[in-house]
């Protein structure tokens, strides 16, 4: 907003710039949920990798265990499910992905961020849905 806008308006922002300032806000909400979500399926390549198995089973399991979360999030938790949940038990199963993934995480040695994963998810989810 130009300095003379301002001085027109008697120095107070407009509803057009909070409006777009929520705009913007909401979206880089949204594009760090994906991040996170993307994060999950990562999680998940690693946790197979890691696996005490031999290292076919270990390649096998990297490859499927991502391939399944995607087909399990794109059924039931992404915006465009094939699968349509009502808002609670879609929230559940939201919640429950963002879990396993830190659970993986957990499993992985590494609780500490796994807990994050999970508090960001919370955090951002309830900022959300509070601008909503």
């Amino acid at each position: 907003m130009k300095a003379s806008q301002v001085e027109r308006h008697g120095g107070q922002i407009t509803d057009e710039v909070q409006a777009g300032a929520a705009t913007m806000l909401r979206g880089g909400g949204l594009l760090l949920i994906f991040l996170l979500e993307l994060a999950v399926l990562a999680v998940g390549a690693r946790w197979g990798w890691a696996l005490d198995a031999p290292i076919v089973v270990r390649l096998v399991a990297a490859i499927v265990v991502p391939l399944l979360l995607a087909g399990l999030w794109g059924a039931l938790g992404s915006p465009r499910a094939r699968v349509p949940l009502r808002p609670p038990a879609k929230r559940a199963f939201q919640a429950s992905w963002f879990v396993l993934g830190g659970g993986m995480l957990a499993l992985l040695g590494q609780p500490w961020l796994g807990l994050a994963l999970v508090v960001v998810w919370v955090a951002v989810t309830i900022l959300l849905r509070r601008d909503a």
